[in-house]
């Protein structure tokens, strides 16, 4: 019940946000109790995520025990991973996202458990489709693990049978894409990225502090060690910026006025609802190459602002999911609106896992990568029927 309860207050609140105290209450227990289990937060933290690798590792012999095809076994990789998700709610969301506020010498056992994990899905995919290089089928396994743990937390309005099925289309639809039916391709330009700030200065301070609350964490980072990376002391920083909390703002203010130009831009296009979406998704895949880093702190960070202007921010988040779902309502009458939102979710998660995959593809390969599996998604083969700045943010 501990674990339960820590697991959906870090994926509600981050874990920086929540408290011991805070999990005891939930959990029907006294803080202090909590102590007579774990040590501190951390080691709460510490054990989520081991039971959650415990269980993945455990199916993935099951799995391999099994034998069968490379697909087969993949396949069934697949419902493993999705069940999971379905069935510990936040838990594996919480592990991918919080690793990082562990010490390094604290998460790096558990990173290697990951990346063996992941190692597992890259083979299966490699097996599957031979002609993909293991780069790609890497940067394919995290998009997809982005994909199941995305939506099955996204409380999309489905039954937990009906849910577990579309995120399995989903995914086997990105891995193992067969004839599309999509629209023809559309020559959409990309967005074009508007001012982060006015003045050279204080838009080099937001840029700076976008890329490191995405590696080191909001509360890791310090005013100083955003004013060394852009060339000033700490101190000199409150001439651009009030403080930490109005740069967290700016960013994601950034971010949110950049996922609107992509749909203004979008309804320029001439044409039926599928060329329109798939425009759509094609800025959305260019623009995650150059923002990746803002789409982080959006995904990781907004826990660290005040909760009056973080729901500011979720409304117009929400206005803009309704865009994309529109869209996809009118490009597939096959689903219902609540598969359609757990959609758009799913295409935005493994748009931004396979940008951060941190495998050797760039430019072009990573964006055509990107691009077909998002595509593979949304116009799947058989739509209807089931299926079991450089330096600062390279």
């Amino acid at each position: 019940m501990i674990l339960r309860e820590a697991a959906r207050l870090f994926h509600e609140r981050g874990f920086h946000g929540t408290s011991i105290i805070q999990i005891g209450a939930a959990a029907g227990v006294k803080g202090p109790t909590v102590y007579r289990h774990f040590p501190d937060k951390n080691a709460v933290l510490v054990a989520l995520i081991e039971q959650s690798a415990e269980r993945s590792e455990a199916e993935i012999a099951e799995i391999v025990r099994e034998g069968g095809s490379p697909r087969e076994v993949l396949e069934r990789l697949v419902h493993a991973q999705v069940r999971q998700a379905v069935d510990d709610g936040p838990l594996s969301a919480v592990a991918a996202r919080e690793l990082r506020s562990l010490s390094p010498e604290t998460s790096e056992p558990l990173l290697r458990r990951g990346r063996a994990n992941l190692q597992e899905w890259v083979r299966r995919i490699v097996g599957a489709r031979p002609e993909l290089t293991e780069d790609e089928a890497r940067a394919l396994a995290v998009g997809a693990k982005w994909l199941i743990f995305t939506v099955a937390t996204g409380h999309v309005g489905l039954d937990d049978h009906l849910l577990h099925r579309l995120i399995v289309r989903m995914t086997l639809a990105m891995l193992l894409p067969g004839r599309s039916h999509r629209a023809p391709a559309d020559p959409a330009p990309a967005v074009t990225p508007a001012p982060l700030a006015d003045g050279d200065r204080r838009e080099l301070i937001i840029r700076e502090a976008a890329c490191l609350f995405v590696e080191k964490g909001y509360h890791a980072t310090g005013m100083d060690e955003i004013g060394e990376a852009v060339g000033v002391t700490g101190p000199a920083l409150y001439h651009h910026v009030k403080g930490k909390d109005e740069l967290l703002l700016a960013v994601l203010q950034v971010e949110a006025d950049r996922a609107e130009a992509e749909v203004a831009e979008t309804y320029v296009v001439d044409g039926p609802a599928e060329r329109l979406l798939e425009a759509l998704v094609r800025r959305r895949v260019r623009r995650a190459l150059t923002d990746a880093h803002l789409m982080a702190v959006v995904e990781r960070e907004s826990y660290g602002l005040p909760p009056r202007r973080r729901q500011a921010l979720l409304r117009r988040r929400r206005l803009n999911h309704e865009e994309w779902t529109h869209l996809v309502s009118e490009s597939r009458s096959d689903l219902r609106d609540p598969e359609a939102r757990a959609v758009v979710d799913g295409v935005r998660a493994l748009i931004f896992g396979l940008v951060m995959s941190g495998t050797s593809l760039v430019g072009d390969r990573l964006e055509a990568v990107t691009l077909d599996a998002a595509l593979a998604v949304l116009f799947p083969a058989e739509a209807g029927e089931a299926v079991g700045r450089p330096r600062s943010c390279g």
